[in-house]
């Protein structure tokens, strides 16, 4: 049998639609973080949102890979670049599935409404009030956010190096044309 080279449409599709909300939302968080609340309400009103679409496109993502193989990666990488990429997509989905639902508990404990683009309200946790948690959940969901752009930012320089110095070609495993 014939190994696939490429992931399928449906997996690269989610993949460039989740990262680009991810970039989004992370550049959400840091235009509105000297803002007054005020001010920044619309943005993570966005933020929210985004966190919502992110969290259930990256469970239906995860779905779709459990029943779907990947393509093999190239027999010339080394074994720890292999496990770097089975340990990086595996925070990549702790975060992009943790992040949103703490984000969501976290507005919960306020109770703070979290709409989904204005078209309806996302049912909250029953933990209003629990300013411990909430708390916790804040500094949680802050610190997520930083490893997350570290990621996507050794994630970018991964597909850099595979595609300017291996020049192995891998990023059409996962190129949408």
């Amino acid at each position: 049998m014939v190994q696939k080279s490429t992931y399928s449409k449906t997996a690269i599709w989610l993949h460039w639609i989740i990262a680009l909300l991810i970039i989004a939302n992370i550049g959400l968080a840091e235009l509105t973080e000297d803002m007054a609340r005020e001010a920044r309400g619309p943005y993570m009103d966005f933020h929210k949102a985004f966190g919502i679409t992110i969290l259930f496109l990256s469970l239906g993502r995860l779905i779709w890979r459990l029943g779907h193989k990947p393509p093999a990666l190239p027999a010339t990488m080394p074994g720890w670049q292999i496990m770097a990429s089975k340990v990086s997509h595996f925070v990549f989905y702790a975060l992009m599935i943790g992040l949103p639902i703490g984000g969501w508990l976290w507005m919960s404990t306020y109770p703070a409404p979290v709409s989904y683009f204005g078209l309806f309200e996302i049912p909250l946790f029953p933990v209003e009030g629990n300013k411990p948690l909430g708390e916790f959940l804040h500094e949680g969901h802050e610190l997520g956010g930083k490893a997350m752009l570290v990621l996507v930012i050794l994630h970018l320089a991964a597909v850099a190096k595979h595609q300017f110095i291996d020049k192995d070609n891998l990023i059409r495993r996962m190129w949408p044309i």
